[in-house]
């Protein structure tokens, strides 16, 4: 079944991880970005998460959402409470939506929600100073 990702969040949320995204994986159309700007309502952004599931109707969707709690966290699982085939993770950081991106048609949209959050969990670190040689010279070539 393919699966569909709806990123959604509070300001530009959405379409700034879309710039993020693009460049490091380019278009993808199975990926829709929602941000709830300061005059939307809960119900504006309802109808449009509601627009995206009514056209891929069939596949799987995993909604994708900045902070716990928050408006569109609330709004997506509204939506996604009572349907199988959607899951709602919140808190993500880029390197694990990417990995979604990548692994979204190959697991079940549950597998794709649980493996996101382990992998931000897995990923989240603060740097250790004391590890790295202090003559070690990284090469600003080297990277993302």
């Amino acid at each position: 079944m393919k699966t569909v990702i709806v990123i959604t969040g509070h300001g530009s949320y959405a379409t700034g991880l879309k710039s993020s995204i693009e460049l490091l994986a380019g278009q993808n159309r199975d990926l829709y970005y929602l941000d709830l700007m300061v005059d939307d309502t809960d119900q504006i952004l309802k109808e449009h998460m509601a627009n995206v599931v009514k056209e891929n109707e069939g596949s799987s969707v995993l909604f994708i959402c900045d902070i716990l709690g928050g408006t569109p966290f609330k709004v997506s699982v509204e939506i996604a409470n009572n349907n199988d085939d959607m899951e709602v993770v919140a808190g993500c950081n880029i390197g694990s939506i990417l990995e979604g991106v990548f692994q979204k048609d190959k697991i079940s949209v549950r597998e794709l929600a649980d493996s996101m959050v382990l992998s931000s969990k897995r990923t989240t670190v603060r740097f250790e100073k004391n590890t790295v040689n202090q003559n070690t010279v990284i090469d600003p070539e080297e990277g993302i």
